[in-house]
């Protein structure tokens, strides 16, 4: 692509003529959702080689994602003080360090110390690559069809990273299948050097910095708002879909293979779903959509057990609950883009942290309410019970909606 001689893209380049940087930012958003979901078919392994159970095991997912939401966290008012570039490199160069640990570590403890280092280099990549579609994308249908296009990518990680580990690790072993993620980062590392990156001239303290962007991020009640809907929206979201399998297994006596069908059916739902959100937010507001989203995802849940009472109808069941979240969970990271332009990098990683966080707790509640009551479907039926709270809290964040602004693409240095 050539670059015009103010340094920037030409404005009219758009999507086709961004395609290299879309497929740069979609690898890096792939990266991440393999490094979320990676430990699920190497459990077992694991166990065995260092002669532990698959739930001690199993803590790694949790070191790896307390990891990435405290980072997420701790850097959110400095993401938008450095370039996306210096973001993306860090964090998968990270990453990769942390994988690299991992892979090779001769003891169990040694594990928790590389998957929590790439816990670090994972916890922001996905912010980084959806905050750069604001600074490419003046023009906001542009900006939506890149959102869902990194989104589709995020989908993708689980859809066909998780098939492509548990070959390798069955082919190979475990420890070479744990490695995957380390040529990946390396090839988003290159790619990088594409991504505008402009030449700031940083001032001021480091500190103080970090103290103002919090500052500007709390002082939005719509960015405040849209981040508490995203913590109830996870929360449900992690809820039914970690239980699933365990729900089609212990009340309808579903099959591994016919739970994979529902998987694939579910990832593909997402796909659609990714890829029609810009469509219909053309002629309504991402809440609208988001709004419709969470009631239906809410009836969808309090039919467990009434309209879905045989196992083939958990194939209607989990299209309709990965279609209806995917449209959600785009419509309001839009709608976080849109309340701070000026600091979405910062508003995305403080997504990223209430991601972790929201998951971890309806994962938590929802293991409560199995362990309390023993009742799959009253339990489902509660975790659509909170979606009307996901209503209220968008509604409430579009009561304090500020005007919208007009982002700066982000311009790079000529080449000379």
């Amino acid at each position: 692509m050539e670059i015009d001689q103010a340094g920037s893209y030409p404005p009219g380049a758009g999507l086709a003529g961004n395609r290299a940087l879309i497929a740069v930012l979609a690898a890096g958003a792939f990266l991440t959702a393999l490094n979320v979901t990676m430990l699920s078919p190497l459990l077992v392994g694991i166990a065995r080689t260092f002669n532990i159970s698959e739930a001690s095991a199993g803590q790694l997912v949790t070191v790896t994602a307390a990891s990435s939401g405290v980072m997420a966290v701790c850097v959110a008012p400095w993401m938008d003080r450095y370039s996306r570039r210096f973001w993306l490199q860090l964090e998968c160069s990270v990453l990769a360090i942390g994988t690299l640990i991992t892979a090779t570590a001769p003891a169990f403890g040694l594990m928790f110390v590389g998957r929590a280092i790439a816990g670090i280099g994972g916890a922001v990549i996905a912010a980084n690559c959806l905050a750069a579609c604001s600074d490419l994308f003046v023009d906001k249908a542009e900006r939506n069809r890149a959102i869902g296009l990194i989104t589709s990518a995020l989908t993708l990680g689980a859809v066909i990273g998780l098939p492509m580990i548990t070959l390798v690790s069955d082919w190979t072993r475990w420890r070479i299948a744990m490695a995957i993620p380390i040529p990946l980062a390396a090839v988003v590392i290159l790619g990088t050097f594409r991504i505008p990156a402009p030449e700031k001239h940083i001032s001021g303290s480091l500190w103080r910095a970090w103290k103002d962007g919090y500052v500007r991020v709390l002082a939005s009640r719509e960015t405040v708002w849209l981040l508490a809907s995203e913590v109830v929206f996870m929360m449900v979201w992690f809820g039914w879909l970690i239980y699933f399998g365990a729900l089609t297994e212990t009340v309808y006596g579903v099959s591994a293979a016919l739970l994979s069908l529902m998987f694939l059916a579910g990832g593909g739902a997402e796909l659609i779903a990714n890829n029609l959100a810009p469509l219909l937010i053309k002629g309504h507001s991402p809440r609208t959509i988001a709004y419709i989203a969470s009631v239906t995802a809410a009836i969808n849940l309090a039919l467990i057990g009434i309209a879905y009472d045989r196992d083939w109808a958990l194939f209607p069941f989990i299209i309709v609950a990965s279609g209806t979240a995917s449209l959600a969970f785009i419509c309001i990271n839009i709608a976080l883009l849109d309340s701070l332009p000026g600091d979405s990098g910062a508003a995305m990683s403080l997504q990223s942290a209430c991601l972790e966080l929201g998951g971890a707790l309806g994962v938590a509640l929802t293991g409560t309410g199995l362990a309390v009551f023993d009742d799959y479907k009253m339990v489902y039926r509660g975790l659509g019970a909170l979606m009307p709270i996901v209503v209220v809290l968008l509604w409430l964040s579009e009561r304090f909606k500020t005007e919208p602004q007009t982002a700066v693409p982000m311009p790079v240095p000529i080449p000379t």
